[in-house]
């Protein structure tokens, strides 16, 4: 009896180690399977920059908005996963603070209000939403903190274009056909004048404001009614109008200089030369300092010749121009980029 439960005894310690033994292998197996089965653990990613901006035409209709738009796509290509952009085209102006209020309350970082009219529009919605930033190109006035503004300082270069149009003008008139009397398009046009008298001073300047930046038709029926007056040198200043200042000229072959972007491809037999305002550059720069946290509260930041606003000349309608004049434009140039000469700025008409 005694040696059967000595042997029974052994078998049970026996048979709890075995016991033990075969959870622990479970309990090993288990885990190893969770360790090289399970899903990896998701990675933290970091939130995207979220830029939205709002036109007043279709993005490829006019060079005001054709030149933000390659900004922003300059900012897409640059910084690719990092950055979500939107865009609202062809906004009326009544619509522009219904629109930049759904951006902001989907939380964008910042909202581009790529119109000069639209200052009331942008102004009250930033108001109400002060931890996102605003950006007004061409504003001007009192503005709150979180708004800051692009001051395109194209009048360097409509300077120079305004040289180019002094000489080669045969019937010493030339037609200006602007879009909105705005800071802008009155400092260009102003300097434009300058330029002509620089290089003819018997040169006549004539300009219309057609009151709009949007109106094709408006811009056609200045730039007709210009030529019919006798000039035979049109510069579109502004917009939407270009468009239509530039067609005229190409159905009454006569001369055209361009504004905001390269209008040269659009009619290369007739526009002799483009001031390009470089607002592509100043958007791309507004996204990445608004990015880094580089804005400054309220900053009227300015662009000018050195940042992208030049004068670019048709390389096919080049020998229009007299070599004096070409060169006296080159010297002119590089005398503003060195600042051994300062073009006149004049914002408002008196």
């Amino acid at each position: 009896m005694f040696v059967d439960f000595l042997i029974r005894g052994d078998f049970l310690e026996r048979k709890t180690a075995l016991t033990i033994g075969v959870i622990i292998a479970v309990i090993l197996i288990v885990a190893i399977a969770a360790v090289f089965l399970a899903p990896p653990a998701a990675t933290p990613t970091k939130r995207k920059f979220k830029v939205a901006a709002v036109f007043d035409t279709f993005v490829g209709e006019c060079g005001w908005n054709e030149a933000a738009y390659a900004g922003l796509m300059e900012a897409k290509e640059k910084y690719g996963d990092l950055i979500e952009i939107a865009y609202s085209e062809k906004v009326p102006l009544a619509d522009y603070e219904r629109v930049m209020r759904d951006y902001a309350e989907k939380g964008y970082d910042l909202v581009i209000c790529h119109a000069t009219p639209a200052g009331e529009a942008v102004k009250s919605v930033a108001k109400d939403y002060p931890n996102i930033w605003f950006e007004w190109t061409d504003g001007w006035g009192e503005i709150p903190s979180n708004v800051v503004v692009i001051t395109p300082l194209a009048h360097e270069a409509a300077y120079l274009a305004g040289m180019l149009a002094g000489a080669i003008t045969k019937t010493n008139k030339i037609g200006v056909v602007g879009g909105m009397n705005t800071p802008s398009t009155y400092r260009t046009y102003y300097a434009f004048t300058l330029g002509v008298k620089k290089v003819n001073p018997n040169a006549e300047v004539k300009v219309i404001w057609v009151g709009s930046f949007v109106d094709i038709h408006a811009g056609y029926e200045a730039a007709k009614s210009l030529i019919a007056e006798g000039c035979d040198v049109i510069w579109g200043n502004g917009d939407g109008q270009n468009v239509g200042a530039r067609f005229a000229c190409v159905e009454s072959k006569v001369w055209y200089i361009g504004a905001v972007w390269d209008e040269c491809k659009y009619a290369p037999g007739v526009c002799v030369a483009s001031v390009l305002w470089g607002i592509d550059k100043a958007i791309l720069d507004i996204i990445e300092k608004a990015m880094k946290g580089e804005l400054e509260p309220g900053k009227f930041y300015e662009y000018s010749m050195k940042d992208g606003a030049i004068l670019k000349i048709n390389p096919k309608l080049k020998y229009l121009i007299p070599e004096d004049i070409l060169k006296l434009i080159k010297d002119t140039e590089e005398k503003i980029l060195k600042g051994e000469f300062t073009v006149p700025r004049k914002d408002f008409p008196e």
